[in-house]
């Protein structure tokens, strides 16, 4: 059973490694800290398994490469364990059609998650979909549009330089930001960096 491992944190990645063989048979595990390190060695993603990922590579676009993985080998499952449980994170997986996802603390669900994903399964830890309950409530979503918005306020732009960068109109902006504080409720910039840097990588 053939198993690739992508996190830069050799300790976790190590101990990853370690239950995994402990926990089942014949498994052949193959270690990486970059996704660059990985794509250097050609593997044929046809003969793997599953593919367990981290979701924060230093320098490296992981949502690229994971959905390069999902559009030419759909087959292959792939299993997210993260640090991060942020909506935005989340939904993006979601949307990649990522089968798994758990945090680093779910320490416990390691043996259940990777049986559920060989097993054509799909597991998302309960602290993942408490997150991704969010989702149901439509009227407070932002959408794409209103999140490059708070990216780019969190980087301290004005709503002239947002409406530049984003090819739209200066009243238009103004109309984004008076809907997106009256779907987060929030009153401030610094409210809103302040939500940007707890949902966003």
């Amino acid at each position: 059973m053939k198993i690739i491992i992508l996190d830069d944190h050799s300790l976790f990645s190590q101990g990853l490694g370690q239950i995994l063989k402990d926990n089942f048979d014949n498994v052949d595990l193959e270690i990486y800290k970059s996704i660059a390190k990985l794509t250097q060695q050609n593997i044929d993603y046809n003969s793997c398994e599953l593919l367990i990922s981290d979701i924060e590579i230093p320098g490296e676009d992981i949502f690229v490469f994971l959905n390069y993985i999902k559009s030419n080998f759909p087959k292959l499952p792939i299993l997210v364990i993260s640090m991060h449980n942020k909506l935005s994170v989340i939904r993006r997986c979601k949307d990649l059609n990522i089968e798994g996802y758990i945090l680093k603390d779910d320490y416990n669900l390691i043996i259940k998650v990777v049986k559920e994903l060989l097993n054509g399964k799909e597991f998302y830890s309960p602290k993942v979909l408490k997150t991704l309950d969010i989702l149901k409530i439509k009227e407070n979503l932002l959408t794409p549009k209103e999140e490059d918005i708070i990216t780019l306020i969190a980087a301290g732009k004005s709503n002239q330089e947002i409406a530049d960068e984003l090819f739209i109109s200066y009243n238009t902006i103004k109309t984004h930001r008076k809907n997106i504080s009256r779907k987060l409720n929030t009153s401030s910039v610094a409210d809103l960096v302040k939500y940007y840097y707890e949902n966003y990588l």
